[in-house]
Parts: C-alpha cells; sequence; structure tokens
C-alpha cells in the first residue's frame, strides 16, 4: 500500500503553525527517513496577527525536527502585491502584513469576502512557489479524516495524507501529548488571535485572557467606519462587554467557519 505520506516533488507543505498540520509534518519527514527531498518545501504564511505561541511553535518544529521552514508573508509594492521571505526574529508581530492588505484593498475582510485568507496565505505560497521556477507543483495540507466536508473542496486540487491515512483529532492530540513540547494554545482556538471567523464565545475567552489583543481589530474597524461582520456588534462593543462581564451569544449563525488560515487542533 503507498505511504500517503511519502510526497512527490516539487510539492508546498503548508504548515498552518497548528499541532494538526505540525503532526503532518513530522509523518512526512518519517515517511523520509528524518530528511525532505530538495523538492519537497515546507512553507508557513504570517499574517502579522498570529497568536505569539504560534510563532514560538513554528520556530520549534523547525529546531527540534531539524526541518527548514520558509516564513512567507505578504507585501504590497507600487502596482502589485508581491511577498517577502522573513524568519522567527524579522517576522511581523503587530498586524503590519495584515495592514498593507487593507490599505490595498481600501476595505475590511469579511465572511463572504475573505481575500484575507487568499491574499495572506494562498496566493504569497503560490508566489513563493513561482519564485523558485515551480508551475506545477502538489500542495499539501493538513486535512484531517474527520474534517470531510474540508477534505470534499481540497481533493483534486490539493494532497491530503492525514485524510487519506484515516487521521482523526484524537490522534493528533495524542501524539503531541508524547512530545516534549507543543503549540500552547488551547485546543480548537485557531492560530489567527481574533479571527473575525470565530464565534463569538472564543472571541470573548480570548480577550479576557490576552489583554490588550482586541486594540488591532478595533483600531482597523475605526479607521475605517465599518465592521469586519456586519452581523454582530464590532471589535470595540464585544471588548467593552468583556470589560463589563457581560456575555454574548449569537446563537448557530456564529459558529465558527472553517478557514485556510489554521488550526490549533
Amino acid at each position: 500500500m503507498t505511504d500517503p505520506f511519502k510526497i512527490e516533488g516539487p510539492a508546498l507543505i503548508s504548515f498552518s503553525g497548528g499541532r494538526t498540520s505540525g503532526y503532518m509534518l513530522w509523518r512526512i519527514l518519517q515517511a523520509h527517513g528524518g530528511t525532505l527531498p530538495d523538492d519537497v518545501k515546507v512553507t508557513f504564511a504570517n499574517t502579522g496577527k498570529e497568536m505569539p505561541q504560534t510563532l514560538d511553535f513554528v520556530a520549534l518544529v523547525g529546531g527540534r525536527w531539524n526541518v527548514e521552514i520558509v516564513w512567507l508573508e505578504y507585501r504590497w509594492q507600487p502596482g502589485r502585491n508581491s511577498f517577502a521571505i522573513v524568519n522567527p526574529e524579522t517576522s511581523s508581530r503587530n498586524g503590519e502584513p495584515f495592514n498593507m492588505l487593507i490599505r490595498a484593498k481600501k476595505m475590511l475582510p469579511n465572511p463572504v469576502m475573505r481575500f484575507c485568507t487568499q491574499e495572506l496565505k494562498i496566493k504569497i505560497m503560490e508566489r513563493y512557489a513561482a519564485s523558485i521556477g515551480w508551475d506545477d507543483y502538489t500542495n499539501v495540507v493538513g486535512l484531517r479524516a474527520d474534517e470531510p466536508s474540508r477534505v470534499a473542496r481540497m481533493r483534486g486540487t490539493h494532497a491530503v495524507p492525514l485524510a487519506v491515512a484515516g487521521i482523526t483529532k484524537p490522534d493528533v492530540l495524542a501524539f503531541w501529548k508524547e512530545q516534549d513540547f507543543d503549540l500552547a494554545i488551547a485546543p480548537g482556538q485557531g492560530n489567527c488571535d481574533l479571527c473575525f471567523l470565530k464565534s463569538a464565545a472564543t472571541i470573548q475567552a480570548i480577550m479576557r485572557d490576552v489583554p490588550g489583543v482586541a486594540q488591532w481589530w478595533i483600531g482597523q474597524e475605526a479607521a475605517r467606519g465599518s465592521t469586519f461582520r456586519s452581523d454582530r456588534p464590532s471589535y470595540a462593543s464585544m471588548q467593552r462587554a468583556v470589560d463589563e462581564q457581560r456575555t454574548f451569544d449569537f446563537g448557530d449563525r456564529d459558529q465558527i467557519i472553517d478557514c485556510f488560515c489554521g488550526d490549533a487542533a
């Protein structure tokens, strides 16, 4: 039986910075004897709004497993979108790539127009591949067998070795429980700190746990005179609710939405 983790290049392994894609990377490394072929690259796309713990985790994975991870960030150059290769020390920590994108688009992304995912994640990996001369390659993503709707959307255009191998969330969590390092984010919280696709309850919990985390989101909405979501209050209103120890619940319409940006598993 063919090992789904034996990846033939050219291929880009998309490492979101979460436990699931981290586990996928481990399995791929093991399938290749611990060292990836030269034509298989690992990429991590940093929006500048990843949790600090995510950036620490990505750096740890690279160091502990002796694997090169290409850190990418969106850049705007006059008249065109571009990208930059950074590293853990020079990576953006205050939303700078996201700021550039919002200024370039002159609007905020929202659940219907999720151009942040496209431009800050997917397209910069495509631009990186083009920059090294790849126009035909396999994109490897960390989707599990217990994410059937996401897997169905990706099959045919992406390799999904975890799904093929029948890996589920408990398998991923069991793996990390046995390791001597882990992602310091609760499972299910996601890597982008207050992403508008997260449920209100999740956002509320993060606002409580990380004072000041909402300021970037509040500032973006104030600067544009609009909100990331029209179906619930602004980030400023949600922050006030947290400060006043009130809860906010928007029911079924507020369920977290699938996003390419990453998983905390």
